[in-house]
């Protein structure tokens, strides 16, 4: 039997992920069986539960899978020197996004069931905390190596800007679908003047 390489089944989770969202996105996560999933994949029972064992599972360990590519990109920015700007570091997460998923619609859609959807937005809270505390470490090192703050100073620094930068991204994804003319390169342009100013003069955490 050929073995089965870490390529493979990296490709696999991601036609599975991906068509996970799309039946998300179109049904809702309450209305969406594993078996619409399974359907929607072209792949057979087997190929999926040899992956996820349930759409909850499913759900996070997609998002899981999301977060650990961005997670890798933000360990490269750190080992640039000079450290990337965090400007440069949003274009980074947003191209990203971009190229792993393809269509942002889908992750939209399914951020809209957190509202209405328990589980999801049990999910989504665990996700938020990893997302700010990504950019709350990124934050501090910058801080500390190019702006020149001590330490006792960048680190709540950095805990109180980073809900900032994780609302960049976030709204580059919504304008980014629900606006025709969205200038993706003027936006980023703009992310780059709004952390130049940020950078100058970090938030000070109210005591």
């Amino acid at each position: 039997m050929p073995k089965v390489t870490d390529e493979h089944r990296a490709a696999r989770r991601h036609q599975i992920v991906t068509a996970a969202l799309r039946c998300f996105a179109r049904s809702g996560f309450q209305q969406t069986s594993m078996a619409d999933i399974i359907a929607e994949s072209g792949l057979s029972a087997g190929a999926i539960y040899g992956h996820y064992k349930s759409k909850e599972e499913l759900m996070e360990l997609a998002v899981s899978e999301i977060l650990d590519a961005r997670f890798l990109d933000l360990a490269q920015a750190r080992r640039r020197d000079p450290l990337v700007s965090p400007a440069e570091l949003v274009r980074m997460l947003v191209e990203g996004l971009t190229a792993q998923i393809g269509d942002l619609q889908l992750l939209l859609q399914v951020w809209g069931q957190v509202p209405i959807n328990a589980k999801l937005r049990n999910l989504a809270g665990t996700i938020g905390g990893r997302i700010r505390g990504m950019f709350a470490g990124y934050l501090t090192e910058y801080y500390t190596r190019v702006v020149g703050l001590p330490p006792e100073e960048a680190e709540p620094a950095a805990e109180a800007d980073a809900p900032l930068y994780v609302g960049l991204v976030q709204g580059y994804v919504v304008q980014s679908v629900l606006f025709e003319d969205f200038d993706r390169r003027g936006y980023l342009e703009a992310v780059e003047r709004v952390a130049a100013a940020v950078r100058t003069n970090p938030i000070t955490p109210v005591p």
